[in-house]
């Protein structure tokens, strides 16, 4: 496979900046996740690869070879389509080897290549019939399957399992990941969905109006995201964000939060002190909020707005002084909607973010 890298792509459409000045580089053998919200440049930048799209400006190699230039059909790229575009007059058999076909393989060798693909895929037994006839899932796995047997230097899959349902998702995900790593094959993946990129990917690059926000592991954007853009799209529930004021006391930097004062970690302290003014915004994870029945100086009284018990989890809506705040807690522990409790933030589950943008930048 190949490492690709982009330098300063940068695709317009009219008065429309899809892409702005991208740089990337995707590592041989690694799934990249392209992640955003509609409109966000991830499936432009994909085209730009796969070459269905001109950048205006910038470049695209794979390894030491650059095919900006070059046609789709040149670039030794295999994609899969979010509506797996196969040809529903054909067969299974014949939808795998259509792209063997028309660079000419000959008969024996594309017969071969398919039905070994078809093995790994675990679709030989569909071979001779229409994918009118299949399943989604199985559409699918001929779509991936059709990608493979091009043996490509890189693969390009646009919102590969966004038309299936919910359970199909969640067995897909891991079938991808697998056949991604049993290949070693160099991937980039388009996905509007979090878990999707949580679930596939070796890195993940969140991106917003055409611009990189977050380049990371999975771990990296959802324990260290870099802006309140990443910190709210990356979690679900969304991390709470509230307004915070530096606050110092008895020598110690902390933060007053819904009128309450919070120590902090010391390498919070750090990137709080070279905060610009002393307001800012506190981001907090549901999961990371302990709900307590027993008042304490380190606890937040709240009220409970809205309980919506989910099977595996119950999610919390908390009132406090006119403010909402999301708890996630196990199902075990069931509130009635009205009730006081007290929530301890804990100083180690806290994220600090500048003020005065839309995308306030970390500061701890």
């Amino acid at each position: 496979m190949s490492r690709v890298t982009l330098k300063h792509l940068a695709r317009s459409f009219g008065p429309v900046v899809a892409v702005r000045d991208l740089s990337l580089e995707i590592p041989d053998g690694t799934l990249l996740c392209l992640l955003g919200p509609s409109g966000s440049g991830k499936t432009t930048t994909l085209r730009l690869i796969a070459g269905l799209e001109r950048p205006d400006s910038g470049e695209i190699w794979l390894d030491e070879d650059e095919i900006t230039g070059l046609e789709p059909r040149d670039r030794h790229v295999g994609v899969m389509f979010q509506g797996y575009a196969l040809y529903p007059q054909m067969s299974v058999e014949d939808n795998i080897a259509y792209p063997l076909k028309v660079r000419g393989t000959p008969r024996a060798e594309r017969g071969a290549r398919v039905a070994e693909v078809a093995r790994l895929l675990e679709i030989d037994g569909l071979l001779g019939r229409g994918v009118q006839e299949i399943s989604g899932g199985q559409q699918q796995r001929v779509a991936l399957a059709r990608a493979i047997v091009q043996r490509p230097r890189l693969f390009l899959l646009d919102e590969p399992i966004s038309n299936l349902d919910a359970v199909l998702r969640s067995t897909m995900r891991a079938e991808i990941r697998r056949l991604q790593k049993m290949l070693g094959a160099t991937t980039v993946v388009v996905s509007h969905d979090q878990l999707d990129a949580l679930a596939m990917a070796d890195l993940i690059a969140i991106m917003k109006d055409g611009v990189i926000q977050q380049l990371g592991t999975p771990d990296d954007v959802y324990d260290r995201p870099t802006n309140t853009f990443v910190a709210r799209f990356i979690g679900e529930p969304q991390m709470n964000l509230l307004p915070a004021t530096i606050e110092p006391r008895d020598g110690l930097v902390g933060a007053r939060v819904l009128g309450h004062w919070l120590s902090v970690t010391d390498q919070a302290r750090g990137g709080l002190a070279s905060a610009t003014a002393p307001e800012v915004r506190l981001g907090v994870r549901p999961r990371a909020i302990r709900i307590h029945r027993d008042a304490a100086p380190d606890r937040i009284g709240a009220t409970v707005y809205l309980a919506a018990p989910e099977g595996s989890r119950v999610i919390y809506q908390f009132q406090i002084d006119g403010s909402r705040l999301t708890v996630q807690a196990e199902p075990e522990f069931r509130l009635r909607e009205g009730e006081e409790v007290h929530l301890e933030l804990r100083p180690e589950s806290l994220h600090f973010f500048a003020t005065g943008s839309d995308v306030g930048a970390r500061l701890a």
